[in-house]
């Protein structure tokens, strides 16, 4: 079983439980996601099943679209919704500062990411750290914000954004440096992951829904990676399925074929194909 998932975790659930419940479903043993969404976040979580787990470097670092909830008068120690609250705020800011506040932020920025989050800390993840109540100093992180919109305000203290922005942000940070700079305070309340790369939560599935077509919810890991292809000469078609050197003379990555068969990821180093990801089923 090879291919990939586009499945819509539910709020309440890690990403490490996800790929679990897939596993169990597909019983398959190698599954892995393609970059983690918080738990109380809800949407898009790609999944790699079989040798398509291979393919984390190639789509985790895509861009990724939110739904986000900020709410503000207080501060959670998670900076969303399951944390305890650790500070309150009369001072709401109003629409038009906290929506200029939020574009300001638009293009590359250092971004310093929550104490609870996964980033190592000395060996240690950060939330390992926090919740043992040791003081985490996280360095900040090069990270781009591509657009940004106030989509609307259900109450006074509610605004809520579309972000798109790159892999590895945090959109509670960011809920937070965006109170801070209104002089106030606010809490994530509410996180939808609508677009990792190409895959859409128009297109995603449920786990129930997955586990009534299992694998006919795989896709082909070439239907989605955005990357040339290059043909091998029919005459050394032996010699790929043998691993024996083969002449090549594309530059970058491409999609690698023989006799119309997919067999992963390659680019031509010193005048040679190297198959640097192998996703040729059987």
């Amino acid at each position: 079983m090879n291919g990939l998932i586009n499945l819509y975790k539910p709020s309440g659930m890690s990403s490490a439980q996800a790929v679990s419940k897939v596993k169990r479903i597909l019983n398959v043993k190698t599954v892995g996601h393609m970059g983690t969404l918080d738990p109380m976040a809800e949407g898009v979580l790609v999944i790699g099943v079989g040798k398509s787990a291979r393919l984390f470097d190639c789509i985790s670092g895509r861009k990724k679209t939110y739904i986000a909830k900020f709410t503000f008068g207080y501060q959670t120690d998670t900076l969303d919704a399951l944390g305890t609250v650790t500070d309150i705020t009369a001072d709401i800011p109003s629409v038009d500062a906290a929506l200029h506040a939020m574009l300001s932020l638009v293009g590359q920025i250092e971004q310093v990411p929550p104490q609870f989050s996964a980033k190592h800390v000395d060996g240690k993840r950060a939330y390992a750290l926090a919740r043992d109540g040791k003081e985490v100093l996280l360095k900040p992180v090069t990270v781009t914000i591509y657009d940004a919109e106030l989509i609307c305000q259900p109450k006074m203290n509610e605004m809520v954004f579309s972000i798109t922005c790159s892999s590895g942000t945090y959109i509670r940070s960011i809920c937070r440096d965006v109170a801070k700079m209104c002089g106030s305070l606010a809490t994530l309340t509410y996180l939808q992951r609508t677009r990792s790369g190409s895959f859409t939560s128009d297109d995603s599935i449920t786990l129930e829904r997955l586990a009534e077509i299992k694998d006919n919810a795989l896709i082909a890991p070439q239907d989605v990676l955005d990357l040339p292809r290059y043909d091998v000469d029919p005459i050394k078609y032996e010699d790929l399925i043998h691993g024996r050197k083969i002449s090549a003379d594309f530059s970058g990555d491409a999609l690698i074929y023989g006799n119309d068969v997919f067999f992963g990821i390659g680019c031509a180093v010193n005048g040679e194909l190297k198959i640097k990801t192998y996703l040729k089923d059987g």
